[in-house]
């Protein structure tokens, strides 16, 4: 420690010029250690480089495809036929913006109610101007049964989805009464509806986050809403609004009905048709009693069938007669066809809608909408 002491400058020397030594050797060790790494980044990148160059083969035997100006120039009119392809698309699903049926971005929750009041009284009076028939103890609410038979309810969210609801449903109920033939029974048991207003946003970090999705506990105790398992719905391309229409009747009713939805020139897809026999309850209630067809021409049908059929075709040649009493016979004998029945119908229907573009990111220090 004396000769420390005694020699305490050149010792201190000794110990700054080793320290000096030491932190020079790590620098090295780091610049190598960089350059290292650089020279083998630079040697995947050219790789990569001579890889694209080069070209790829997407399928055994055929020519690689390169990274050249004729192919760039290619792949970016490619895009451009896609995007334009896809922008006709979206004009097709879309239709005439004429037609389009939109809800009122105005609506407030107590004018809401009061616009889906009127409008369930409103079908219910065409109904019995027309002559429909509702179901007698519970005579839809077309959709809204949470609405009229809950007073104060009001939509969590999305007044004017809900009110584009209304309007379409608008246009179901007078398309499907346009339809019935003069005389003919109608039957409407209930339409129902997707009910947009219970859908619930989905948490980061679950599939689809940041989108909204059926509340399955909210429709269990409504009797007219539900959840559509076979939809036109595609996350981001098409939205849809699932309607489901239930009524009784005979067949050129709802022939009639497709054909006038399928041809109204607005965005709506039939998804579902499902057929059945009314019940003898929804046939009493309709009075109607269950007849055979005739064909036209050969008059009423008797009970007895005949023994001969003979002259069924237009242009079959009739039987010879050897007397009066079998040409008697031939003129009374009647065809016997499949009796005319009231059928139920459930149609479903989609509205079909395209997403609206998500505005371009905003700049750093603009408030985000």
């Amino acid at each position: 420690m004396q000769n420390f002491k005694k020699n305490l400058g050149f010792n201190l020397a000794l110990i700054a010029i080793a320290a000096l030594f030491l932190v020079g050797c790590v620098m090295a060790f780091l610049a190598y250690r960089g350059s290292t790494d650089s020279a083998l980044a630079l040697d995947r990148a050219r790789k990569v480089q001579v890889a694209l160059l080069n070209g790829h083969a997407f399928a055994p035997g055929a020519d690689p495809v390169s990274l050249n100006d004729k192919n760039v120039e290619a792949a970016a009119d490619d895009v451009k036929a896609l995007e334009a392809h896809l922008a006709s698309l979206r004009a097709l699903v879309a239709g005439n913006p004429d037609f389009a049926i939109k809800g009122k971005a105005s609506a407030n929750s107590a004018e809401l109610s009061a616009l889906l009041r009127e409008s369930v009284d409103g079908w219910r009076k065409l109904a019995a101007d027309q002559g429909i028939k509702l179901t007698p103890n519970d005579p839809t609410a077309f959709g809204f049964y949470r609405y009229i038979h809950n007073q104060g309810t009001s939509p969590k969210r999305d007044f004017q989805k809900v009110d584009q609801q209304r309007q379409i449903i608008d246009f179901i109920v007078r398309q499907l009464a346009e339809s019935r033939p003069a005389g003919s029974p109608l039957l409407i048991e209930s339409i129902d509806r997707e009910p947009v207003e219970t859908f619930l946003l989905i948490p980061e970090g679950k599939p689809g986050a940041g989108t909204y999705a059926p509340d399955a506990e909210a429709t269990k105790n409504e009797v007219d809403e539900f959840l559509p398992n076979r939809t036109f719905d595609r996350r981001g391309l098409v939205d849809s609004l699932s309607f489901r229409v239930r009524f009784v009747g005979y067949t050129p009713t709802l022939r009639t009905f497709v054909n006038k939805i399928r041809n109204s020139g607005r965005p709506v897809a039939i998804t579902t048709i499902d057929v059945g026999l009314a019940s003898k309850e929804v046939e009493k209630l309709l009075s109607v009693v269950s007849a055979p067809s005739v064909l036209p021409g050969l008059g009423a049908p008797t009970t007895a069938a005949p023994a001969v059929l003979g002259n069924f075709f237009a242009d079959e040649v009739p039987a010879p007669s050897t007397g009066t009493k079998a040409a008697a016979a031939q003129v009374d004998q009647r065809v016997l066809v499949v009796p005319r029945k009231l059928s139920s119908f459930v149609v479903q229907i989609d509205y079909l809608s395209i997403p609206e573009e998500k505005p371009a990111t905003s700049v750093e220090g603009e408030p985000k909408k």
